[in-house]
């Protein structure tokens, strides 16, 4: 049968500056999803967790330290019908939404990150260390306790002439998952790297790209002993390629258009493999000194397993 999700976001994020070099930011979303399936339809409605970021650079910003704190404002002890069934659609691989989940548990993050000049490139390198709190994440389910993750990136950027290069790769590792102190789950270490090129011709700037995604086996343990009771990849891994033109307007407007694909590798679950494609407009410029526009149209389409 045919399923359809529709969705409408809401979000509010802000940023304030406390006093040199030192910055507040704050971002809050809601959302409104309805999925239809086998003839019925359910929707789910509301807010996203606050996220509150705290951030200091030092030595002419060649040095960044930050905190972040995450509120459990959102909705939280979804029902196991059809609200859960929303958000396992929403995690399905190969969709692009911009609101994915909603409530979790208390968390915070910290970040180190540090850039210098090394010859013609400008590198950078930095540290992330995310703590997620428990939560209930269903009715009548227990305290689930999402794995801490600690993330490592090092980009690196040069140019010449009207060409400019722009590179990273990054590591994410997990603690395990628990539900109610028992051990139920261990996502597997992820390495990612993005490489984009970008040349500004005499009337139109081109730009291309490519990403990968390359994931391990996770581990799923036994709540009656724990005891390990498979090992195997949940998702498989990515490959994306994308091109784009953007085209100068009058008064700072811009006119853009992009084309890509997107390739997602069979899994060792029950996950098939993915072929998409994807084209794209947009549109944006200032409307007045204080208020700006972006419009943007993308249609997808391809074939998931």
């Amino acid at each position: 049968g045919e399923e359809t999700i529709s969705q409408m976001t809401l979000g509010l994020s802000g940023f304030l500056p406390l006093r040199d070099n030192f910055e507040a930011r704050y971002q809050l979303m809601s959302g409104y999803n309805n999925l239809g399936y086998a003839g019925e339809e359910t929707d789910i409605t509301g807010l996203g967790d606050l996220r509150l970021l705290l951030s200091h650079s030092f030595s002419d910003d060649r040095l960044l330290l930050s905190a972040g704190l995450n509120l459990p404002t959102g909705k939280r002890e979804l029902d196991t019908d059809g609200e859960r069934r929303i958000i396992e659609f929403l995690s399905l691989d190969f969709l692009s939404l911009p609101m994915r989940r909603y409530g979790e548990g208390l968390g915070f993050n910290l970040q180190a990150g540090g850039a210098t000049v090394l010859g013609p490139f400008k590198c950078g390198a930095g540290a992330v260390y995310d703590y997620c709190g428990s939560f209930k994440p269903y009715e009548g389910v227990g305290d689930y306790d999402p794995g801490d993750v600690l993330s490592l990136t090092a980009t690196a950027a040069a140019e010449s002439g009207r060409m400019a290069f722009t590179g990273d790769f990054g590591f994410s590792f997990f603690t395990t998952d628990a539900l109610d102190g028992k051990d139920i789950y261990k996502q597997a270490p992820q390495f990612s790297t993005r490489l984009t090129a970008t040349l500004s011709a005499d009337r139109i700037d081109w730009s291309a790209g490519t990403r990968m995604i390359l994931r391990g086996r996770n581990k799923r343990y036994s709540l009656a002993d724990g005891a390990i009771d498979s090992q195997l990849k949940k998702y498989g891994d990515e490959f994306d390629v994308f091109l784009r033109a953007a085209f100068p307007l009058r008064d700072s407007w811009n006119l853009g258009a992009m084309a890509g694909t997107r390739q997602i590798l069979e899994s060792e679950e029950e996950l098939g493999s993915s072929s998409l494609l994807n084209f794209a407009v947009d549109l944006g410029g200032n409307l007045t000194s204080h208020l700006g526009l972006d419009l943007g149209l993308m249609y997808y389409t391809g074939s998931a397993d």
